[in-house]
């Protein structure tokens, strides 16, 4: 068997990651080195992916019989004289092909409908057990994936969980594809999934827990001294090393996995020199690097450096001030990123006791908008109550009432009373000529 012979042989492994690293490294010399191979190579990685996509029928067994029947013809030949004449080299790639693409389903069929794992997009060097990846790449079960340096993979596990790795970062995959078991052992892993059926869960487990899913959308990292979670939506249980009970994290919340201190044995205080010295905070750079990567359209950009920033918040608490400005630069970069369910979530989480009261009329007159945005009337009112109640004489008290009334039916003894109310604070303000008028459409109202 030639070389060429041999590396397409291990085509399909390859595809699977089922390949050990040796092997695999030395299948990729080849196919660097061999035009021909690089081609086949990547004709099958583009088409490989899609063909699992495809609905395999099985063949009749008329159309096997006369399969069966032209092989037997073609063998049939004794002389190369009976022989028959040639296909047009065309005719004879193109029934290649589909024989090809015919065993190439067979093989999909006996080895699985779908892969373990499949790589969608990449930057930076991304590898598996130390072979280098490509998009379209396919992964099973077992392998490390890792960004060495700066970088980031965005990949598929199992059914509806889409996943991206940001380097530097590594992550090990593991257990099936109803049931992905996944390691961080640095970095930070976003996920995004969908509600899991019967027999199927999601776990990712650091060094310091694990965090379990039904469906939801989060983030898993590294801070200075420990990992945790940030929850967009959803709801996760979050177990730490040794702890049975599990800890319900819900969107806008930040958990950290690490292990408490116990009371006898109380933490080292971070401002000694010969234990922990804590990272000097810098929110400033911080907002205005997330300020910079929204203007020029990139709220991604923002919402990594935010999420790295909260991250290595959970062991060395800045000011409150701090992680609230943070917070609500983490909702904005969200609603650019279209991500309004989200960004609501992480307004309202910044309506907290204690919070100045400017900041919580901001954060929940910025939630109704969203709100109204998205058709939930009624929650988008009862937000807008909460903006003018938390702060009356504040800059968007005006526009809290003003919304109100818009969001009431003119008809209403509701729209009456926001009506009255709004006229009441504000009579030559900017929603005045709308109250009056729907005093004016009732049967007792001020003109």
């Amino acid at each position: 068997m030639t070389a060429c012979n041999q590396a397409q042989a291990l085509l399909f492994e390859r595809a699977d990651g089922r390949l050990s690293p040796d092997a695999r490294a030395r299948l990729e010399e080849h196919v660097s080195l061999c035009p021909h191979c690089k081609r086949v190579f990547a004709t099958w990685t583009f088409a490989l992916p899609r063909l699992r996509d495809l609905p395999i029928e099985e063949p009749s067994e008329v159309s096997v019989r006369r399969m069966e029947n032209e092989v037997l013809r073609e063998l049939q030949v004794t002389t190369p004289s009976e022989r028959r004449p040639r296909w047009p080299l065309g005719l004879a790639f193109a029934a290649g092909l589909v024989l090809l693409a015919g065993v190439a389903a067979l093989a999909l069929r006996s080895t699985g409908r779908a892969p373990f794992a499949r790589i969608e997009t990449l930057w930076g060097r991304v590898t598996l057990s130390g072979v280098t990846m490509s998009q379209g790449a396919t992964i099973g079960p077992g392998g490390v994936l890792e960004i060495a340096g700066e970088g980031e993979a965005a990949f598929q596990v199992g059914r509806g969980t889409d996943l991206r790795l940001f380097g530097p970062g590594t992550v090990a995959l593991g257990g099936s594809s109803k049931q992905p078991q996944l390691r961080l052992d640095g970095g930070r892993l976003a996920v995004q999934i969908k509600h899991r059926q019967a027999g199927e869960s999601f776990t990712v487990a650091t060094a310091h827990g694990r965090i379990e899913v039904r469906g939801t959308r989060f983030v898993v990292g590294y801070g200075p001294a420990g990992s945790y979670v940030h929850v967009d939506e959803g709801e996760v249980a979050a177990y730490r090393a040794g702890v049975d009970k599990p800890f319900a994290v819900k969107a806008g919340e930040t958990f950290s996995l690490s292990v408490e201190a116990p009371a006898e044995q109380p933490a080292a205080r971070v401002s000694d020199p010969e234990t922990h010295q804590c990272p000097k905070s810098n929110c400033s750079e911080t907002g205005a690097r997330a300020r910079k990567a929204m203007r020029v359209g990139t709220p991604a950009r923002a919402l990594d450096l935010i999420d790295e920033a909260i991250g290595r918040a959970m062991d060395c608490p800045p000011e409150a001030r701090c992680l609230d400005e943070l917070g609500y630069l983490r909702a904005e970069a969200l609603r650019q990123s279209g991500r309004l369910e989200a960004a609501v979530a992480a307004y309202r989480s910044l309506s907290r006791a204690g919070a100045p009261k400017a900041m919580r009329q901001n954060a929940l007159y910025a939630a109704g908008l969203l709100e109204r945005r998205l058709g939930h009337g009624e929650d988008a009112r009862r937000t807008f109550e909460q903006s003018y109640t938390v702060n009356p004489d504040g800059a968007l008290a005006e526009e809290a009432l003003a919304n109100l009334l818009e969001l009431a039916d003119p008809s209403s003894a509701e729209a009456k009373a926001a009506a009255e109310r709004y006229l009441d604070r504000y009579p030559k303000g900017m929603a005045a000529m709308r109250a009056r008028r729907i005093l004016s459409e009732t049967a007792s109202g001020r003109r």
